[in-house]
């Protein structure tokens, strides 16, 4: 397919991680997402069917969506090149988390923002798993976000 018949090449979205964990073991990936209501703190995400992360948020019932800072254009790019089953990317690549009193959502330092969801319902589709989170806790750190459109990032600064 052409890019100029790819829709998805013209769709700029947010730079996304999700992060999952359950028991001893624990998950980041690059990711799409996008809120689902207005009106309800909804959002929803995808991720392979096999993928590690899938399985932590199926046995824990939670993920962290984080919106990647400005300054996290690496770190996208790295976490999308190791299977986490096979290898700890927090480990593997230096990924240090910001304190959490409760130890549910991980978040990475330099995020713009993150929000803690629990599972509302997922879906099979072609191979992914669509999961509908409801947003439980959150935070805007206050740093611009980054965002990917037509194969490059962006700082998200106000015009």
């Amino acid at each position: 397919m052409k890019r100029s018949e790819n829709v998805f090449y013209w769709l700029p979205c947010p730079v996304v991680f999700v992060c999952s964990a359950h028991a001893n073991r624990r998950d980041i990936m690059t990711a799409t997402a996008m809120f689902v209501s207005e009106k309800e703190p909804l959002l929803t995400i995808s991720t392979a069917e096999n993928h590690l992360s899938t399985q932590l948020i199926d046995q824990s019932g939670q993920f962290t969506l984080t919106i990647a800072g400005q300054d996290q254009k690496q770190l996208a790019m790295q976490v999308g090149s190791v299977k986490g089953d096979v290898e700890d990317k927090f480990e593997k690549f230096s990924i240090y988390t910001r304190s959490d009193p409760a130890g549910a959502a991980l978040v990475p330092e330099g995020a713009a923002a993150w929000m803690a969801c629990t599972v509302e319902s997922s879906e099979k589709i072609s191979g992914y798993r669509i999961f509908i989170g409801r947003v439980v806790e959150q935070e805007d750190t206050g740093k611009p976000p980054l965002v990917w459109h037509q194969n490059a990032f962006f700082d998200l600064t106000p015009a």
